[in-house]
């Protein structure tokens, strides 16, 4: 371990750490898909020992960002056009299902909630930086899920969004993707405010196709312009 650490030992669990820092070397690209995730490289590049590798290595196999091919070891998970595609099918019906318990379900707190969330929406998604609109995002999901009151559909989303994070990075990066997101957030919200089930998961159904479209398409542009790494042999 030569390398300078990328970990500070006072700040969070060192295996938190790492799985976050690993987590942003996939979404940013300096990982690619199909490329080798070689246990010695890691330990060097974030100065920590193998044992903590392993476990972030099978972490974010369970998050299916990681796959381990036998013989090879563990690379970055690398998805078909029919995967992405299904997984947006799946997340649009998931998604609609949040938010029609949410209309059910949610508290008038909630609803406060959502409502101060969308006064937001302009500055803190539109305009907002990368990290901003990650950020929005998360805080939307997280108090639909509030809202819903159902743990296991809590449960599924969280791990759905795992498996979607490279893409809905995607979605902040793409200005293209960031006005069609704003405009489609408008009509979700304004749909689910006004306590119609049916539009709003509509407008959310035909959000998550766009999107997954045009997941498919930048997928294929980020891997067509930055160059594979880290694939040499252990």
């Amino acid at each position: 371990m030569n390398g300078k650490s990328l970990v500070k030992r006072e700040s969070a669990p060192i295996r938190q750490q790492v799985t976050a820092l690993l987590k942003n070397d996939i979404l940013e690209g300096f990982f690619l898909p199909g490329d080798r995730l070689v246990e010695s490289n890691l330990c060097e590049r974030y100065g920590v020992s193998r044992t903590v590798v392993r476990e972030v290595l099978r972490l974010l196999e369970s998050e299916h960002l990681v796959t381990v091919i036998p013989s090879q070891g563990p690379i970055v998970t690398k998805l078909s056009e029919e995967d992405i595609i299904n997984l947006y099918l799946v997340r649009a019906k998931v998604e609609s299902l949040m938010i029609e318990l949410f209309i059910q379900n949610a508290s008038a707190a909630d609803k406060a909630s959502l409502r101060t969330l969308y006064q937001a929406l302009e500055q803190d998604f539109l305009q907002g930086t990368v990290a901003q609109r990650w950020e929005y995002k998360e805080n939307f999901y997280s108090i639909l899920l509030k809202g819903s009151k159902n743990s296991v559909l809590e449960e599924l989303i969280l791990k759905i969004q795992a498996r979607v994070g490279l893409f809905k990075h995607f979605a902040f990066i793409y200005e293209d993707r960031v006005k069609q997101g704003y405009l489609d957030l408008q009509l979700i919200f304004d749909a689910t405010l006004a306590e119609d089930t049916a539009l709003a998961c509509a407008h959310n159904d035909q959000h998550l196709l766009d999107a997954g479209q045009a997941a498919v398409y930048n997928y294929k542009r980020r891997l067509s312009a930055l160059p594979a790494q880290n694939t040499e042999a252990e």
